[in-house]
Protein backbone atom coordinates (compact mmCIF):
# COMPACT_ATOMS: atom_id res chain seq x y z
CA UNK A 1 0.00 0.00 0.00
CA UNK A 2 3.07 2.49 1.10
CA UNK A 3 4.80 1.47 -2.19
CA UNK A 4 1.37 2.45 -4.77
CA UNK A 5 1.06 5.79 -2.70
CA UNK A 6 4.43 6.79 -3.14
CA UNK A 7 4.71 5.87 -6.82
CA UNK A 8 1.41 8.15 -7.00
CA UNK A 9 3.02 11.38 -4.96
CA UNK A 10 6.28 10.62 -7.22
CA UNK A 11 3.49 10.95 -10.22
CA UNK A 12 2.37 14.00 -9.39
CA UNK A 13 5.66 16.03 -8.24
CA UNK A 14 7.01 15.20 -11.60
CA UNK A 15 3.35 16.90 -13.36
CA UNK A 16 3.45 19.67 -10.92
CA UNK A 17 7.42 20.49 -11.71
CA UNK A 18 6.51 19.76 -15.28
CA UNK A 19 3.68 22.70 -15.09
CA UNK A 20 6.27 24.74 -13.45
CA UNK A 21 8.44 24.48 -16.18
CA UNK A 22 8.95 27.25 -18.44
CA UNK A 23 7.78 25.90 -21.79
CA UNK A 24 10.19 26.25 -24.83
CA UNK A 25 9.58 27.46 -28.55
CA UNK A 26 8.78 24.68 -30.60
CA UNK A 27 8.78 25.05 -34.56
CA UNK A 28 7.97 28.51 -35.87
CA UNK A 29 6.65 30.44 -38.78
CA UNK A 30 7.66 28.50 -42.44
CA UNK A 31 9.55 29.76 -45.48
CA UNK A 32 10.07 28.19 -48.91
CA UNK A 33 13.40 27.32 -50.89
CA UNK A 34 11.78 26.52 -54.47
CA UNK A 35 14.43 23.95 -56.33
CA UNK A 36 14.17 24.79 -60.38
CA UNK A 37 15.57 21.85 -62.02
CA UNK A 38 16.06 20.93 -65.92
CA UNK A 39 15.11 17.66 -65.21
CA UNK A 40 11.95 16.02 -63.77
CA UNK A 41 12.19 13.19 -61.01
CA UNK A 42 15.28 14.42 -59.69
CA UNK A 43 16.05 13.89 -55.91
CA UNK A 44 16.61 16.63 -54.06
CA UNK A 45 18.40 16.76 -50.63
CA UNK A 46 19.10 19.35 -48.34
CA UNK A 47 23.07 18.73 -46.33
CA UNK A 48 22.09 15.06 -47.25
CA UNK A 49 18.74 15.04 -45.94
CA UNK A 50 15.88 13.62 -48.52
CA UNK A 51 13.93 16.22 -49.09
CA UNK A 52 11.75 15.21 -52.62
CA UNK A 53 11.62 14.92 -56.28
CA UNK A 54 10.99 17.60 -58.98
CA UNK A 55 7.79 17.72 -60.61
CA UNK A 56 7.28 19.89 -63.25
CA UNK A 57 10.88 21.15 -63.00
CA UNK A 58 9.78 22.15 -59.65
CA UNK A 59 10.22 21.15 -56.40
CA UNK A 60 8.95 23.49 -53.18
CA UNK A 61 10.34 23.03 -49.33
CA UNK A 62 9.17 24.33 -46.44
CA UNK A 63 11.74 25.22 -43.76
CA UNK A 64 11.05 26.94 -40.26
CA UNK A 65 12.45 30.13 -39.89
CA UNK A 66 13.61 29.62 -36.40
CA UNK A 67 14.93 26.41 -37.24
CA UNK A 68 18.96 24.80 -37.79
CA UNK A 69 19.58 26.75 -41.13
CA UNK A 70 20.66 23.98 -44.19
CA UNK A 71 23.78 24.79 -46.15
CA UNK A 72 23.93 23.14 -49.04
CA UNK A 73 21.62 21.56 -51.84
CA UNK A 74 22.44 18.81 -54.13
CA UNK A 75 20.06 16.97 -56.77
CA UNK A 76 20.31 13.76 -58.05
CA UNK A 77 19.32 11.12 -60.66
CA UNK A 78 20.46 8.26 -62.88
CA UNK A 79 22.47 8.57 -65.86
CA UNK A 80 22.83 12.38 -64.75
CA UNK A 81 26.13 14.22 -62.50
CA UNK A 82 25.26 15.67 -59.28
CA UNK A 83 24.91 19.28 -58.65
CA UNK A 84 25.33 20.91 -55.50
CA UNK A 85 25.25 24.26 -54.76
CA UNK A 86 25.12 26.37 -51.79
CA UNK A 87 21.74 27.92 -50.28
CA UNK A 88 20.58 31.69 -49.69
CA UNK A 89 19.99 32.31 -46.29
CA UNK A 90 16.67 31.05 -44.23
CA UNK A 91 14.10 32.85 -46.25
CA UNK A 92 11.87 34.83 -43.47
CA UNK A 93 7.86 33.44 -42.67
CA UNK A 94 6.01 33.44 -45.65
CA UNK A 95 9.10 34.53 -48.06
CA UNK A 96 10.10 32.59 -50.60
CA UNK A 97 14.00 31.64 -51.75
CA UNK A 98 14.87 30.57 -55.76
CA UNK A 99 17.20 28.15 -56.23
CA UNK A 100 17.78 27.20 -59.89
CA UNK A 101 20.19 23.79 -60.46
CA UNK A 102 20.92 22.29 -63.38
CA UNK A 103 22.19 18.15 -64.32
CA UNK A 104 24.05 17.62 -67.13
CA UNK A 105 24.00 13.94 -68.47
CA UNK A 106 26.64 11.59 -68.19
CA UNK A 107 28.23 10.63 -71.23
CA UNK A 108 27.09 7.85 -73.27
CA UNK A 109 27.86 6.62 -76.69
CA UNK A 110 26.28 8.81 -79.29
CA UNK A 111 22.57 7.69 -81.02
CA UNK A 112 23.72 9.33 -84.04
CA UNK A 113 27.80 8.44 -83.99
CA UNK A 114 29.02 12.22 -83.39
CA UNK A 115 30.94 13.24 -80.71
CA UNK A 116 29.53 16.86 -80.90
CA UNK A 117 25.69 18.08 -78.77
CA UNK A 118 24.67 21.25 -78.45
CA UNK A 119 23.31 24.27 -75.63
CA UNK A 120 19.98 25.93 -75.37
CA UNK A 121 20.41 29.36 -72.90
CA UNK A 122 18.01 31.16 -71.79
CA UNK A 123 18.18 34.48 -69.46
CA UNK A 124 16.21 36.43 -67.11
CA UNK A 125 16.01 38.98 -68.18
CA UNK A 126 15.63 37.76 -71.73
CA UNK A 127 18.48 39.28 -74.54
CA UNK A 128 21.60 39.18 -72.38
CA UNK A 129 24.77 38.57 -74.33
CA UNK A 130 26.37 35.37 -74.11
CA UNK A 131 29.67 34.11 -74.14
CA UNK A 132 31.12 30.41 -74.35
CA UNK A 133 34.35 30.28 -72.83
CA UNK A 134 34.83 34.03 -73.18
CA UNK A 135 34.14 34.02 -76.70
CA UNK A 136 31.21 36.49 -77.41
CA UNK A 137 27.82 33.78 -79.60
CA UNK A 138 25.11 36.45 -79.35
CA UNK A 139 22.18 36.99 -77.52
CA UNK A 140 19.63 34.95 -75.29
CA UNK A 141 17.65 32.97 -76.03
CA UNK A 142 20.44 31.35 -77.98
CA UNK A 143 21.14 27.51 -79.73
CA UNK A 144 24.59 26.52 -80.17
CA UNK A 145 25.05 23.19 -81.82
CA UNK A 146 27.97 21.34 -83.23
CA UNK A 147 30.05 21.43 -79.98
CA UNK A 148 32.56 18.94 -78.92
CA UNK A 149 31.91 16.76 -75.90
CA UNK A 150 33.18 18.29 -72.79
CA UNK A 151 33.16 21.11 -70.30
CA UNK A 152 32.22 24.76 -71.33
CA UNK A 153 31.75 27.94 -69.46
CA UNK A 154 28.77 29.81 -70.37
CA UNK A 155 28.91 33.48 -69.13
CA UNK A 156 25.37 35.69 -69.62
CA UNK A 157 26.06 39.92 -69.47
CA UNK A 158 23.58 42.37 -69.71
CA UNK A 159 23.91 46.50 -69.15
CA UNK A 160 22.44 46.96 -65.65
CA UNK A 161 22.57 43.95 -64.47
CA UNK A 162 25.51 41.84 -62.70
CA UNK A 163 27.13 39.10 -65.05
CA UNK A 164 26.18 35.45 -64.25
CA UNK A 165 28.68 32.68 -64.73
CA UNK A 166 28.18 28.83 -64.67
CA UNK A 167 29.81 25.55 -66.31
CA UNK A 168 28.29 22.66 -68.57
CA UNK A 169 29.09 19.49 -69.82
CA UNK A 170 28.27 18.82 -73.56
CA UNK A 171 27.54 15.57 -74.75
CA UNK A 172 27.51 14.45 -77.83
CA UNK A 173 24.30 13.96 -79.68
CA UNK A 174 22.44 16.31 -76.90
CA UNK A 175 21.60 19.22 -76.23
CA UNK A 176 21.58 20.59 -72.92
CA UNK A 177 19.23 23.65 -71.35
CA UNK A 178 21.28 25.88 -69.61
CA UNK A 179 19.15 28.99 -67.67
CA UNK A 180 21.20 31.89 -66.45
CA UNK A 181 19.57 34.28 -64.13
CA UNK A 182 21.00 38.01 -63.42
CA UNK A 183 20.37 40.29 -60.56
CA UNK A 184 20.20 44.25 -61.14
CA UNK A 185 22.61 46.34 -58.97
CA UNK A 186 21.36 48.95 -56.36
CA UNK A 187 21.22 52.71 -57.83
CA UNK A 188 20.37 56.39 -56.15
CA UNK A 189 19.00 59.21 -57.68
CA UNK A 190 20.94 62.22 -56.39
CA UNK A 191 19.14 66.34 -56.78
CA UNK A 192 19.67 69.20 -54.82
CA UNK A 193 18.80 72.29 -53.97
CA UNK A 194 20.45 74.50 -55.53
CA UNK A 195 21.64 72.14 -58.38
CA UNK A 196 24.70 71.87 -60.41
CA UNK A 197 26.37 70.47 -57.21
CA UNK A 198 28.97 67.74 -56.85
CA UNK A 199 28.23 64.47 -56.25
CA UNK A 200 30.40 61.60 -54.37
CA UNK A 201 30.18 58.11 -53.42
CA UNK A 202 32.38 56.84 -50.54
CA UNK A 203 34.52 59.65 -51.34
CA UNK A 204 34.87 59.70 -55.31
CA UNK A 205 33.17 62.47 -57.28
CA UNK A 206 31.12 60.60 -59.92
CA UNK A 207 28.74 63.79 -61.23
CA UNK A 208 26.80 66.54 -60.78
CA UNK A 209 23.46 66.98 -59.15
CA UNK A 210 20.89 65.91 -60.50
CA UNK A 211 22.99 62.30 -60.77
CA UNK A 212 21.65 58.96 -60.77
CA UNK A 213 24.54 56.89 -59.30
CA UNK A 214 24.19 52.97 -61.12
CA UNK A 215 26.05 49.66 -60.33
CA UNK A 216 25.71 49.94 -56.58
CA UNK A 217 26.43 47.05 -54.72
CA UNK A 218 24.17 46.29 -51.46
CA UNK A 219 25.03 47.51 -48.31
CA UNK A 220 25.77 51.23 -47.16
CA UNK A 221 27.01 53.73 -49.18
CA UNK A 222 28.11 57.08 -48.05
CA UNK A 223 26.60 59.76 -50.84
CA UNK A 224 28.40 63.37 -50.24
CA UNK A 225 26.83 66.27 -52.21
CA UNK A 226 29.30 69.61 -52.17
CA UNK A 227 29.21 73.38 -53.75
CA UNK A 228 31.49 76.30 -53.44
CA UNK A 229 29.81 79.13 -50.82
CA UNK A 230 27.62 75.69 -49.01
CA UNK A 231 27.88 73.57 -46.26
CA UNK A 232 28.59 69.81 -47.45
CA UNK A 233 25.57 67.30 -47.18
CA UNK A 234 26.19 63.68 -46.03
CA UNK A 235 23.91 61.13 -46.09
CA UNK A 236 24.43 56.98 -45.26
CA UNK A 237 22.59 54.94 -47.57
CA UNK A 238 21.66 51.27 -47.81
CA UNK A 239 21.34 50.08 -50.98
CA UNK A 240 19.26 46.84 -52.05
CA UNK A 241 19.79 44.63 -55.32
CA UNK A 242 17.42 46.10 -58.70
CA UNK A 243 16.43 48.66 -56.12
CA UNK A 244 16.50 52.89 -56.35
CA UNK A 245 16.93 55.30 -53.78
CA UNK A 246 16.34 58.70 -53.70
CA UNK A 247 18.18 61.40 -51.81
CA UNK A 248 17.51 65.20 -51.96
CA UNK A 249 20.15 67.26 -50.67
CA UNK A 250 19.30 71.21 -49.15
CA UNK A 251 22.55 72.77 -48.77
CA UNK A 252 22.75 75.63 -46.13
CA UNK A 253 24.69 78.57 -47.59
CA UNK A 254 27.72 79.75 -45.06
CA UNK A 255 26.99 82.40 -43.13
CA UNK A 256 28.83 84.65 -40.18
CA UNK A 257 26.04 85.27 -37.77
CA UNK A 258 25.43 83.77 -34.22
CA UNK A 259 27.39 80.58 -34.78
CA UNK A 260 29.54 78.52 -33.55
CA UNK A 261 32.42 77.46 -35.73
CA UNK A 262 33.83 73.69 -35.07
CA UNK A 263 36.94 72.11 -36.37
CA UNK A 264 38.68 69.54 -35.23
CA UNK A 265 41.86 67.11 -35.37
CA UNK A 266 41.32 64.48 -36.85
CA UNK A 267 38.03 65.19 -38.78
CA UNK A 268 34.97 63.57 -38.81
CA UNK A 269 34.11 63.86 -35.10
CA UNK A 270 30.28 64.15 -34.17
CA UNK A 271 29.15 67.65 -32.72
CA UNK A 272 26.72 68.11 -30.05
CA UNK A 273 25.43 71.46 -28.94
CA UNK A 274 23.82 70.89 -25.12
CA UNK A 275 23.43 67.14 -25.82
CA UNK A 276 21.53 67.16 -29.14
CA UNK A 277 23.36 65.97 -32.27
CA UNK A 278 24.33 68.54 -34.93
CA UNK A 279 26.63 67.28 -37.36
CA UNK A 280 30.30 66.14 -38.31
CA UNK A 281 33.49 68.16 -38.26
CA UNK A 282 35.12 68.82 -41.80
CA UNK A 283 38.60 68.36 -43.81
CA UNK A 284 39.40 71.43 -44.21
CA UNK A 285 36.65 73.84 -43.41
CA UNK A 286 34.81 74.70 -40.23
CA UNK A 287 31.10 72.77 -39.22
CA UNK A 288 29.18 75.71 -38.23
CA UNK A 289 26.48 75.48 -35.79
CA UNK A 290 23.83 78.33 -36.57
CA UNK A 291 21.10 80.20 -34.79
CA UNK A 292 22.85 79.19 -31.22
CA UNK A 293 21.05 80.99 -28.36
CA UNK A 294 22.92 83.58 -25.96
CA UNK A 295 24.03 82.39 -23.30
CA UNK A 296 26.25 79.59 -22.14
CA UNK A 297 26.46 76.37 -24.47
CA UNK A 298 28.34 72.90 -24.13
CA UNK A 299 30.28 71.41 -27.02
CA UNK A 300 30.65 67.80 -26.58
CA UNK A 301 32.83 66.15 -29.74
CA UNK A 302 32.86 62.26 -30.33
CA UNK A 303 34.98 60.29 -32.55
CA UNK A 304 35.54 56.24 -32.69
CA UNK A 305 38.91 55.49 -31.13
CA UNK A 306 39.38 58.67 -28.72
CA UNK A 307 38.17 60.11 -25.69
CA UNK A 308 34.81 62.59 -25.61
CA UNK A 309 36.46 66.32 -26.09
CA UNK A 310 33.97 68.51 -23.74
CA UNK A 311 34.26 72.19 -23.81
CA UNK A 312 31.84 75.47 -22.48
CA UNK A 313 30.96 78.40 -24.80
CA UNK A 314 29.24 81.57 -23.78
CA UNK A 315 27.20 82.71 -27.07
CA UNK A 316 26.80 87.02 -26.82
CA UNK A 317 26.29 87.01 -31.10
CA UNK A 318 28.67 86.84 -33.88
CA UNK A 319 30.92 83.94 -34.10
CA UNK A 320 33.02 81.84 -31.93
CA UNK A 321 35.22 79.41 -32.97
CA UNK A 322 35.91 75.94 -31.55
CA UNK A 323 39.19 73.80 -32.43
CA UNK A 324 39.25 70.64 -30.40
CA UNK A 325 42.27 68.24 -30.79
CA UNK A 326 40.76 64.73 -30.24
CA UNK A 327 42.54 63.16 -27.34
CA UNK A 328 43.68 66.10 -25.19
CA UNK A 329 41.29 67.66 -22.73
CA UNK A 330 40.20 71.05 -22.36
CA UNK A 331 40.76 73.44 -19.49
CA UNK A 332 37.67 74.29 -17.97
CA UNK A 333 36.45 76.18 -15.20
CA UNK A 334 33.78 74.94 -12.49
CA UNK A 335 31.11 76.14 -10.99
CA UNK A 336 28.85 76.09 -8.22
CA UNK A 337 25.78 74.41 -7.23
CA UNK A 338 23.24 76.06 -4.24
CA UNK A 339 21.34 72.85 -2.19
CA UNK A 340 18.68 73.87 0.31
CA UNK A 341 15.74 71.24 1.64
CA UNK A 342 12.56 71.26 3.34
CA UNK A 343 13.68 70.91 6.01
CA UNK A 344 16.85 71.68 6.51
CA UNK A 345 19.95 69.74 7.75
CA UNK A 346 19.84 66.83 4.87
CA UNK A 347 22.97 65.23 4.08
CA UNK A 348 24.02 66.21 0.47
CA UNK A 349 25.27 63.78 -2.27
CA UNK A 350 26.84 64.46 -5.65
CA UNK A 351 26.48 61.81 -8.07
CA UNK A 352 26.72 58.94 -5.08
CA UNK A 353 29.79 60.55 -3.32
CA UNK A 354 28.70 62.30 0.15
CA UNK A 355 30.26 65.87 0.42
CA UNK A 356 30.14 66.30 4.10
CA UNK A 357 28.17 69.31 4.57
CA UNK A 358 24.16 69.58 5.38
CA UNK A 359 21.82 71.63 3.81
CA UNK A 360 21.57 74.98 3.13
CA UNK A 361 25.00 75.11 1.59
CA UNK A 362 26.58 76.10 -1.86
CA UNK A 363 29.29 73.57 -3.00
CA UNK A 364 31.78 75.13 -5.28
CA UNK A 365 34.73 73.41 -7.82
CA UNK A 366 31.77 71.29 -9.57
CA UNK A 367 32.60 70.59 -12.78
CA UNK A 368 30.46 71.40 -15.38
CA UNK A 369 27.65 68.86 -16.94
CA UNK A 370 25.27 67.10 -15.69
CA UNK A 371 25.05 66.15 -11.66
CA UNK A 372 22.60 63.88 -9.82
CA UNK A 373 21.95 65.28 -6.31
CA UNK A 374 20.98 62.95 -3.27
CA UNK A 375 19.55 64.46 0.02
CA UNK A 376 19.45 62.15 2.91
CA UNK A 377 17.65 62.91 6.63
CA UNK A 378 16.85 60.69 9.09
CA UNK A 379 13.01 60.01 8.77
CA UNK A 380 12.45 61.02 5.15
CA UNK A 381 12.78 58.69 2.08
CA UNK A 382 15.63 59.42 0.38
CA UNK A 383 15.38 62.04 -2.44
CA UNK A 384 17.10 62.49 -5.66
CA UNK A 385 17.06 65.09 -8.53
CA UNK A 386 19.70 66.08 -11.57
CA UNK A 387 21.24 69.40 -12.12
CA UNK A 388 23.22 70.72 -15.13
CA UNK A 389 26.34 73.10 -13.78
CA UNK A 390 27.52 75.44 -16.31
CA UNK A 391 31.42 76.98 -15.76
CA UNK A 392 31.46 80.09 -13.77
CA UNK A 393 27.77 80.39 -12.83
CA UNK A 394 25.63 78.76 -9.64
CA UNK A 395 22.88 76.85 -9.78
CA UNK A 396 20.04 76.81 -7.86
CA UNK A 397 18.06 73.65 -6.46
CA UNK A 398 15.53 73.04 -3.96
CA UNK A 399 14.44 69.77 -2.58
CA UNK A 400 11.29 68.99 -0.35
CA UNK A 401 11.73 65.45 1.57
CA UNK A 402 8.76 63.21 1.79
CA UNK A 403 8.35 61.52 6.07
CA UNK A 404 9.22 57.94 5.80
CA UNK A 405 6.08 57.38 7.97
CA UNK A 406 5.22 54.24 10.03
CA UNK A 407 4.39 51.77 7.25
CA UNK A 408 6.58 48.84 6.04
CA UNK A 409 7.13 47.93 2.93
CA UNK A 410 5.49 45.15 1.67
CA UNK A 411 7.11 41.22 1.43
CA UNK A 412 7.35 40.10 -2.12
CA UNK A 413 5.21 37.27 -2.96
CA UNK A 414 6.91 34.68 -5.54
CA UNK A 415 4.71 34.08 -8.83
CA UNK A 416 4.97 31.65 -11.86
CA UNK A 417 6.96 34.98 -13.19
CA UNK A 418 9.32 34.66 -10.38
CA UNK A 419 12.75 32.96 -11.55
CA UNK A 420 12.65 30.50 -8.50
CA UNK A 421 8.84 29.75 -8.12
CA UNK A 422 9.76 26.58 -9.77
CA UNK A 423 11.91 25.33 -7.92
CA UNK A 424 10.11 26.32 -4.10
CA UNK A 425 6.89 24.41 -5.74
CA UNK A 426 8.66 21.35 -6.66
CA UNK A 427 10.49 21.51 -3.05
CA UNK A 428 7.26 21.81 -1.48
CA UNK A 429 5.90 18.98 -3.04
CA UNK A 430 8.53 16.49 -2.15
CA UNK A 431 8.14 18.06 1.46
CA UNK A 432 4.86 17.13 1.53
CA UNK A 433 5.76 14.03 0.42
CA UNK A 434 8.10 13.15 3.19
CA UNK A 435 5.35 13.67 5.86
CA UNK A 436 2.31 11.19 3.85
CA UNK A 437 5.45 8.87 3.70
CA UNK A 438 6.49 9.44 7.74
CA UNK A 439 2.71 8.79 8.69
CA UNK A 440 2.67 5.50 6.97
Amino acid sequence: MTGNRLGLILIAIASICALSAPAGAVGGDMGWYTIHCNINGASVYFDGSYMGQTAGGVLSVGVYSTGTPYSQVSVQKSGYYTATTNLPATPSAGETANVYVTLNPMPTTSPTGTDTGGLYITTSPTGARIHLNSVYQGVSPLSLSGLRTGTYTVEAEMDGYEASTTSVYVSGGYTQNVFLSMVSPGSVSVTSNPTDAYVAVNGKTVGKTPYVITGLSSGDHEITVSKNGYYNYKKTVNVVEGAQLSVYAVLDPITTSNEILVTSEPPGAKIFLDGVYVGETMDGASYPVQNVATGQHQIKLTLAGYPEYITYVTMTGAQISVFAEMGTTPSVTTGSIAVSSTPQGAMIYIDDVYTGVLTPYTKTDVSPGEHTIMLRLSGYQDTYSKITVYAGQTATLTMGLASTGSGESPTPVPTQSSPGFAILLCASAIFAAYILIKKE
